[in-house]
């Protein structure tokens, strides 16, 4: 028993003693300047770098909001700058250029596609609903990615580049000439641009771009560089081989093309056709 008393009064002289330390602590941190703004600055930089980490959890989950933004941000700077320069009205203003909307751009983005058949496509998320429609071109940030072959509500089924029905009126960047490119159907990098003639002056390293004779691309879309030349003993013209500057097997996000002008074109082709057949 006496033991037991003995123990209790060591423990209790020990837990006095704890108790009394605990509130010198608390004094000299409640009183001192210097240990409040010590423990003021621990705290925040606690706080601090869990808002961090709380900031780029949230942020995670706001990309796709983020993302649809910028690419709508992209889509109409890239609208306005083509619009600008095929305009052909001299002294317009940034602000007057609006009026003149010949190209619409609709940012998308690459959710299949295949890549090593003979005939390829490319599946994009955006259809019908959001005004996708047949034959618009479809380019990304580094040249033409194709021409939407059939839509549904949401989805939209793009002809590649790499089809063997590609046949794209393109030119030399500076050359008022235009031939026809093609793929060959092997390298996914590696197009053929005919019909360009031997007296014109093309070097390796040219840029190729595309012509803007037609309803479907916007003149001056780029599409690669002059990596091999050859003469055409048959034809007088060259062998042009191009490499793009596209990776198709990267792409992901991308522009559908509306050239609003398409259908007055369409009716100006169709008179055209009437009065060749000999018919009003």
């Amino acid at each position: 028993m006496q033991f037991l008393v003995n123990l209790l009064s060591k423990i209790g002289v020990f837990v006095l003693f704890l108790l009394l330390e605990g509130v010198a602590v608390f004094l000299m941190f409640t009183q001192s300047g210097y240990h409040k703004g010590a423990i003021g600055e621990k705290m925040m930089s606690v706080d601090g770098y869990v808002s961090g980490k709380i900031a780029k959890v949230s942020h995670f989950f706001d990309l796709p909001e983020e993302n649809e933004a910028l690419a709508q941000e992209n889509a109409l700077l890239r609208q306005s700058l083509k619009n600008l320069q095929s305009s052909p009205t001299q002294g317009v203003s940034l602000k007057d250029s609006t009026l003149l909307r010949p190209f619409k751009y609709l940012p998308a983005q690459v959710v299949d596609y295949s890549l090593r058949k003979r005939d390829n496509y490319f599946l994009i998320n955006k259809g019908a609903e959001d005004g996708i429609k047949e034959d618009m071109a479809v380019l990304s940030p580094d040249g033409l990615v194709g021409v939407v072959f059939s839509t549904s509500k949401h989805y939209a089924s793009v002809l590649s580049i790499l089809h063997s029905k590609t046949n794209i009126k393109a030119k030399v960047k500076n050359l008022d000439y235009f031939g026809i490119i093609q793929w060959p159907g092997e390298d996914h990098r590696i197009l053929q641009l005919t019909e360009i003639p031997k007296y014109l002056n093309v070097k390796e390293g040219d840029t190729v771009v595309t012509a803007g004779a037609s309803a479907v691309y916007p003149e001056g879309e780029l599409i690669g560089r002059v990596s091999k030349l050859s003469p055409n003993p048959q034809t007088g013209d060259y062998n042009i081989e191009v490499t793009t500057f596209n990776d198709l097997a990267r792409v992901k996000n991308v522009y559908v093309v509306e050239d609003l002008e398409r259908p007055d074109i369409q009716q100006a082709k169709a008179k055209e056709e009437e009065l060749a057949n000999g018919t009003e």
